[in-house]
């Protein structure tokens, strides 16, 4: 038997009789959602966000389609044209999958792994120092990020690959012209709603699920908060199925989650999520509104001779995060 499945089996075994001692102690309710083994919160969570948040999203997509009278022969269709009703649908449906998703299910999930001494982890506020220096943080991060892209970007699968490779640039380039959709034309209005829809529900939805349910979990079942920060970046990336902007998606979650990590608070890697999608919809907004704002692309090497400072900047901020407190297992 493989060794991972034999630790998930004894896992779920001695967190039934964990359980139940329990129970017969008095000293924890079996109905908690808390005290329940990792594998079966592992299980509930999954179920919970793809039934309860399906659900509620097919009400939103249902009602959406009546509200705004479209067909969505733009998704189906990359030739057809994108106009300002479908463009409205867009944002309509991405905001309802971020409230449906990740936002509803998040908090409920996050509430339920409430110990049962009535203290609610991961919700510290952080001071002003902490929040100046994870701003900080998620700006050095940008190089990085844009370096990684580019070389993600000129990715190549072998020749018997080809077939796959052609279907992942077509939904790439399917992604990214749907994206230049909802960002553009530049109005104020346009900005302040792809301004809470790309920078705001992502940083709060995302970091509820991917941090402060899957991580929480994924720690207490393998024991190691590395390995579920590990597992937790790869499916936070591979879930946005933008094939060639999985490494620096990859990047970023591996610091949302040593942030969450270390610090113990969700308000960090928020935070840092947060500067990080709002510095994209403002640059795009400046472009759109005036072009000689914004520089020429820089070259891929030129990029590599910028990152030296800001990430020697950002590596000396975590490792500041990761002295200041201590490590917790949760």
């Amino acid at each position: 038997m493989l060794p991972i499945v034999k630790k998930l089996i004894f896992a779920e075994v001695n967190g039934l009789f964990r359980c139940k001692n329990n129970k017969m102690a008095g000293n924890i309710r079996y109905s908690s959602f808390y005290a329940r083994s990792p594998v079966y919160q592992l299980f509930v969570a999954l179920l919970f966000i793809l039934v309860a948040g399906g659900i509620i999203f097919m009400a939103f997509f249902t009602g959406g389609l009546y509200i705004f009278n479209s067909d969505l022969e733009f998704l189906r269709d990359p030739s057809f044209s994108v106009t300002k009703t479908d463009i409205s649908l867009l944002r309509y449906l991405l905001i309802s999958q971020h409230l449906s998703l990740f936002i509803i299910p998040g908090i409920i999930l996050f509430y339920k792994l409430k110990p049962d001494n009535g203290t609610l982890y991961g919700l510290r506020i952080p001071s002003l120092t902490e929040a100046a220096f994870v701003i900080i943080l998620a700006i050095c991060l940008l190089p990085l990020t844009g370096f990684t892209g580019e070389l993600n970007s000129g990715m190549h699968l072998p020749e018997w690959l080809a077939g796959l490779e052609k279907w992942m640039r077509e939904k790439e380039d399917m992604a990214e012209r749907l994206i230049k959709s909802v960002l553009t034309p530049g109005t104020a209005g346009s900005f302040s709603v792809n301004f809470v829809m790309i920078a705001v529900l992502p940083a709060i939805g995302e970091e509820l699920i991917f941090r402060g349910v899957f991580q929480r979990i994924l720690t207490r079942l393998f024991n190691s908060g590395h390995l579920a920060i590990l597992i937790t970046s790869i499916v936070f990336s591979a879930l946005h199925l933008q094939f060639y902007g999985f490494l620096p998606r990859f990047i970023l979650g591996l610091v949302f989650g040593y942030l969450f990590f270390w610090s113990g608070t969700l308000w960090l890697p928020v935070i840092a999520h947060f500067v990080n999608n709002a510095v994209s919809v403002i640059l795009v907004y400046l472009q759109n509104s005036d072009s000689s704002s914004i520089p020429d692309e820089i070259s891929l090497w030129k990029q590599v001779s910028l990152l030296m400072l800001p990430l020697i900047a950002g590596i000396l901020i975590m490792i500041y995060i990761r002295r200041k407190y201590r490590k917790q297992i949760v």
